[in-house]
């Protein structure tokens, strides 16, 4: 999930329940009273992400909704709304908050990019795609790979795989530790039989990330291509004890 924890600056936990107890709802015409709507904004906005995060999805939509009766221009709370609405398969309303999200905050990258690979997942490719491009070149973008790697996955998902193979080379660019796009390429350059630019773009992957069933499963299929039986046997080994490790209770 792609969302932002946020921090109440300068109060202690009881302090902003207390004053979530004894504040109405909404703007209240005094200066002290808004900044205790804004800070029990803040916390219900907290106890929402740390809800969702946790998967008590009720408590958190409780909480996230409450944060936005305080502050209704709480774009993060709109945010993780989406957030939660697409994790429990509710599109029609993941689809509204994220607009929402991007309605208060037109420059609010983490929705932006929250929206793009929803809509990508949701068969809207284009849409998809031309939301992460737009959050690449943002100037406010710090990670620049990870919105390329979006991009080229809606690609990849319209079977456009040329332009996928773009993006992600974009995302190494950008980012030589973009670990995510290494992986994809791995896969692209495999279905492509330049097994061994795979293998190259595979070991790049595990170098930054680590080994995963998957990872090990496509080194497998690399490595059985490339006639390797020594690595081949090395990487099948590996994956059954990740697999035996996993079945643990």
């Amino acid at each position: 999930m792609l969302i932002e924890r946020r921090t109440v600056q300068g109060l202690t936990l009881l302090t902003v329940l207390l004053l979530a107890g004894c504040t109405s709802f909404g703007p209240t015409g005094t200066e002290s009273d808004e900044l205790a709507d804004n800070e029990a904004a803040q916390l219900n906005l907290q106890l929402g992400i740390g809800y969702l995060q946790s998967q008590r999805f009720d408590i958190a939509a409780d909480k996230l909704k409450k944060a936005l009766l305080y502050d209704s221009s709480l774009a993060e709370a709109e945010n993780a709304l989406g957030v939660l609405y697409e994790a429990t398969k509710s599109n029609h309303l993941a689809r509204q908050h994220y607009q929402n999200a991007l309605q208060l905050q037109p420059d609010y990258l983490l929705a932006k990019m929250n929206y793009a690979r929803f809509l990508c997942a949701d068969g809207q490719t284009a849409q998809g795609e031309a939301l992460f491009l737009e959050a690449a070149v943002s100037p406010l973008q710090d990670n620049p790979e990870i919105a390329y790697t979006g991009a080229g996955v809606c690609a990849r998902l319209a079977n456009q795989i040329a332009k996928a193979e773009q993006y992600f080379l974009q995302a190494l660019q950008a980012n030589a530790f973009a670990s995510a796009a290494a992986y994809e390429l791995a896969v692209i350059k495999k279905d492509q039989k330049r097994y061994q630019e795979a293998r190259t773009f595979l070991d790049n992957y595990h170098k930054r990330a680590g080994f995963s069933r998957t990872s090990l499963q496509l080194a497998i299929e690399i490595e059985q291509a490339l006639g390797n039986t020594a690595m081949r046997e090395q990487y099948a080994n590996m994956l059954l004890e990740q697999t035996a490790a996993a079945q643990l209770p």
